[in-house]
């Protein structure tokens, strides 16, 4: 499987993120990892809506994720979590990333703000740590057109 963009939104997909991702990396599939998610209907109809025409979706859970990226099928995938644990997870069972984008993860109590677009907790931190310490870049932007920003000079 070819990852063309991995990123992190709270929001998953919508109008303007799965439009311009996917049009900026060509994509042809946009997969959701989500736990919860996989096992909600309504959910997975709100996301079927946001699919930009001619790409396809796939909704899974980790586990399934993790072995369907790990296959052997040639389409570009845009991937899209709410969390970067998700990621964290993945990259424990075997998923390699070269590089992250962190786009919407929203102000709660607790949280930090990092930039305009990014709050992260202690826990959050650390997460992001252990995947830099795997190499994998950690870009911040919040469309494609954006300056890209490393988080890891930031946490």
């Amino acid at each position: 499987m070819n990852i063309a963009i991995t990123r992190i939104d709270e929001r998953l997909i919508h109008g303007q993120v799965a439009y311009s991702w996917s049009v900026e990396y060509q994509v042809d599939e946009i997969v959701v990892v989500d736990d919860e998610i996989v096992h909600d209907d309504m959910q997975k109809m709100l996301l079927e809506m946001a699919v930009p025409k001619g790409n396809s979706l796939q909704i899974l859970s980790v586990e399934q994720a993790a072995n369907y990226l790990k296959g052997s099928e040639h389409k570009k995938v845009f991937l899209v979590v709410k969390t970067p644990q998700i990621i964290l997870d993945l990259v424990k069972k075997g998923v390699h990333f070269d590089s992250i984008n962190i786009g919407g993860m929203y102000y709660k109590e607790g949280k930090e703000q990092i930039t305009k677009t990014v709050y992260v907790d202690n826990n959050e931190k650390q997460i992001f740590k252990e995947l830099a310490s795997e190499g994998i870049l950690l870009d911040v932007r919040t469309a494609p057109g954006d300056k890209s920003i490393d988080l890891t000079t930031k946490i």
